[in-house]
């Protein structure tokens, strides 16, 4: 299945849930629907436990930072006053510092998110496509659903990512800025949760899903119920799902995933369905 495959190729989450040294968190996913749901869009694996430093009856350890720890820095790691980057992907974390690795990386980053983006609107079209064909009682086409569908969704989500590679830097300069993103970025995805989805059920053209999905958004009815049933099903599943990646281990992963990957598949095809219906209603409502 895709979303479980999708889980597996998340490096960083995974080590992260499996790391013996993980910590306990809970959070919470209001999560509007997606063309890919999967575990890591429910849960997000803790950050690792900090290290102990002593207990009550230890003496205090040394280390890089203490005292009579040495000099303070290790040999590989940044130099005194250098500024860390680190990388997040999917496949994995990339860090350094920007005076080791300069400006060669950005390239390397760039043509890494395209091809990510790329792979990523492959992977819906096939999956999305296959839903929708399935529900539709027919027979699935990859490469048919590749070339009618993939690159409108390569371009969407193209501009996701452009979106936030402006956005992030705005945000860096003001975090106070972030309280007014917060909110603006969960009108937008409300507004603009079809989209994707409306490429397929409805093949529509790019820019006339995004002005279709804005119509259904602003009528509301069932579109706006339809998505507040699907962020509060995400809240309870991610409370769940937090909670086994949180125990981790391979029981707490493999249960994880055994929950979140039949899951999001109902959600997705859910979404495929729901907006289908929504499609002809609005079709036959235009015609009367």
């Amino acid at each position: 299945m895709v979303p479980l495959l999708t889980a597996l190729l998340n490096v960083s989450s995974v080590g992260r849930t499996l790391a013996p040294n993980r910590g306990f968190s809970i959070n919470l996913e209001f999560a509007f629907p997606s063309p890919l749901l999967d575990l890591w869009s429910l849960a997000t694996p803790p950050e690792p436990a900090p290290a102990s430093t002593g207990g009550v009856y230890g003496s205090p350890a040394t280390g890089p930072t203490s005292p009579t720890g040495g000099s303070g820095f290790s040999g590989g790691g940044p130099t005194p006053g250098g500024t860390d980057l680190t990388v997040d992907t999917p496949f994995g974390i990339v860090a350094g510092s920007l005076e080791s690795v300069g400006l060669a990386i950005v390239p390397l980053i760039i043509i890494g998110a395209i091809v990510y983006v790329v792979f990523l609107g492959v992977l819906e079209a096939i999956y999305v496509g296959g839903l929708d064909r399935r529900l539709e009682h027919e027979r699935i086409e990859p490469v048919a659903c590749v070339l009618r569908y993939a690159p409108r969704l390569v371009l969407y989500n193209l501009l996701i990512v452009g979106g936030f590679a402006v956005l992030v830097p705005v945000l860096l300069v003001a975090p106070p800025l972030l309280l007014l993103a917060f909110p603006v970025l969960i009108l937008v995805a409300y507004l603009f949760y079809a989209v994707p989805f409306l490429f397929i059920v409805d093949d529509a053209r790019f820019l006339e899903a995004f002005r279709q999905s804005h119509r259904m958004a602003i009528d509301g009815g069932a579109y706006f119920w339809f998505a507040v049933w699907h962020a509060v099903t995400a809240v309870v599943a991610s409370i769940i799902l937090s909670i086994l990646v949180s125990i981790g281990g391979p029981v707490g992963l493999l249960v994880a995933l055994g929950f979140a990957t039949p899951l999001g598949l109902v959600l997705t095809a859910a979404t495929v369905s729901f907006l289908r219906e929504l499609v002809e209603l609005e079709g036959q409502r235009w015609t009367m």
